[in-house]
């Protein structure tokens, strides 16, 4: 089943990203989920990001939510808000 996990920054914490990304980026391709698409929210200069958003391939949402809640960015305390919503896929 396929979930979206997308969460946005707190305003005041940017370098926490910046600090926390290298991790970030190797534990989300590296956890065993399947990635079907990964990357930051951005501003609409295209380039400063606000969030990220993750969707991701897994047996249930527990699985995920276990994900999330290890991520280096949770852990460091970069994200305002946090959604995990199911996703029924009907375009290729």
């Amino acid at each position: 089943m396929l979930f979206v996990y997308s969460a946005i920054d707190c305003h005041d914490k940017s370098g926490l990203r910046a600090k926390n990304n290298t991790a970030h980026v190797k534990y989300v391709y590296e956890y065993g989920l399947k990635v079907v698409h990964a990357g930051p929210l951005v501003c609409d200069d295209g380039i400063s990001p606000i969030g990220t958003l993750i969707i991701v391939d897994a047996p249930n949402r527990q699985v995920v939510q276990e994900f999330i809640d290890n991520d280096p960015y949770v852990i460091a305390g970069l994200f305002s808000q946090i959604s995990l919503i199911a996703w029924d896929k009907k375009t290729s």
